[in-house]
Order: C-alpha cells, then structure tokens, then sequence
C-alpha cells in the first residue's frame, strides 16, 4: 500500500473516533450545564422562607423544593413504600402515606413522605409507635421529581405495595382517594420509635459531569497527537518497491 493509501485508512479510523470523542465531551457539557442549573433551582426554593402549603390550584411548579407546613391526618391503612438507597448505601423504604389536610384547604389529600425504614421494617406492624394519630402538623419540603421513571427503573409492583416511582394515578386508586401529584417530605423531626427517618434538606445531587467531559476531550487530544505523529511517519516511509 503507497504512503498515500496508509495514511487514508488511518484518517478513515481515526475521525469517526475522534468525532465521538469529541461528541461525548459536549454531551457531558451540556449535562453539567443542566444539572448546576437543578442545583440552582433547588437551593432557590429551599432557602426561601416556609409557607403554609397553598392550595391545589396554585401553580405546582413554583412550589418545587419549597419549605412547606401541613397541618392534617395520616391515613397510615394505604401507605406506600418507594424503594430508597439511604446516604449510607443502606437499602429500604421511603414511607409515603396519604395525608388529609385539615387546614386551610380542608379535605385535600396528599402524599407525605415520612421518611425511609430499612428492609426490615417496611410493614407497618413492626414500627406500630410511629404511626401517629389524630391532626399533626408537618415541616418538610416539597418534591416535584419522584414520578419519572428511567429506563433502568423497574415497574412498580401495587399488589406487593413495593414501589420504584411514584404513580399518582395508580396510587390514588389504590387509596381511594383522588391525591395531589406532589410529595411533601417531611423534615428530620424524630418519629415516635425512632421510624421513619425524616429528610433535614433535599438529597445531593452529584455533579461529576466537568470531570467526564475533559476525561473524552483529553482522549480527543491524546487521540489526535497520536494520529499526527502516526501520519507523519507514514507519509516519510517509502513506498514500497514495485
């Protein structure tokens, strides 16, 4: 093959990757650009002043991330359980129970989510001194982001009450009850019993896209210093004798 045919097949293998290289790197920029901007968003809401929850045909997504009070009963005989990973790597539940506002909007319902219990105790049964009764008041904040499912989310299984995402239809069916499509979670304050664990603030979002996207635009480099030193030598051999 003449120094000319080398180097085109090396061009030929070398640009489809570096254009993916390339590629990767921008998609993980574009990422990073949407996730400082949920960063942005969360800490707008949750650093503003607590307000009493407002009612159901208030705009929803400004309430996103919000500080919320709720004052009402639990309706503990439908509560759901949403698999969680807790920040320890501990696998369990989040408890989600019905709420029935006795406030100022009287007789809405809502999800609370009252925060997670290991594997162990997800049955109601084994944490019988956490089930509150009569009319409570709850401070937490609220979640906007629990009803989508990824492709890698498993399907929710109602008949065994083991949930993966919230489905507000499917779980305002199973209640009884028509159910705002919002969760309030509640905060850190001790349940009775020690179940279930509250949230003090929302979870963390890891933001490791800067990293990513150099990682693929270094390989872009690497990749085409590689290519550059590897057309030169090419181009300076000889053809071979005919």
């Amino acid at each position: 093959m003449t120094r000319g045919g080398r180097a085109l097949v090396s061009t030929l293998i070398a640009l489809p990757m570096f254009v993916v290289l390339i590629g990767l790197g921008v998609w993980q920029v574009e990422r990073l650009q949407r996730k400082l901007e949920m960063i942005a968003e969360r800490d707008a809401g949750f650093t503003q002043a607590p307000i009493e929850l407002t009612a159901r045909d208030a705009d929803l997504a400004g309430l996103a991330w919000r500080r919320v009070t709720v004052t009402g009963r639990f309706d503990h005989d439908h509560e759901f359980h949403l698999w969680h990973i807790n920040t320890d790597g501990n696998a369990g539940y989040e408890v989600l129970t019905p709420f029935v506002r006795t406030d100022s909007t009287d007789g809405q319902v809502l999800l609370v989510d009252r925060g997670w219990v290991p594997i162990a105790a997800k049955e109601a049964t084994t944490r019988a001194a956490g089930q509150v009764q009569g009319t409570v008041t709850i401070n937490g904040f609220v979640r906007l982001d629990l009803e989508g499912r990824t492709a890698v989310t498993p399907q929710n299984d109602p008949a065994r009450n083991s949930w993966y995402f919230v489905d507000y239809a499917a779980m305002a069916k199973q209640a009884g009850v028509p159910l705002r499509p919002l969760v309030v979670v509640a905060d850190a304050s001790p349940n009775p019993g020690g179940l279930p664990i509250g949230l003090a603030r929302p979870p963390e979002l890891t933001n490791r896209h800067l990293g990513y996207a150099l990682t693929w635009f270094s390989l872009a480099a690497a990749l085409a210093v590689i290519f550059g030193l590897s057309l030169r030598r090419q181009l300076a051999a000889p053809d071979p004798a005919p």
